[in-house]
């Protein structure tokens, strides 16, 4: 269930800073709290490996 929960909520993170277009400013420190969490939650690194792909395809998309 917290896996579930971490994924929603960098989700949403990301797709409401890509909405405020400040997805630039925001996307390390939204990739770095998903990363605390899922470390803390010893999820391992697979999980962050694919919710890191899908930053950084976010990341590329030009406003």
């Amino acid at each position: 269930m917290l896996t579930i929960s971490a994924v929603v909520v960098f989700a949403l993170a990301e797709i409401g800073l890509i909405w405020k277009g400040g997805l630039k400013f925001w996307h390390a420190a939204v990739c770095n709290i998903a990363a605390l969490y899922l470390a803390a939650t010893s999820m391992g690194p697979s999980l962050y490996g694919g919710l890191e792909n899908a930053a950084n395809m976010l990341s590329e998309i030009r406003f």
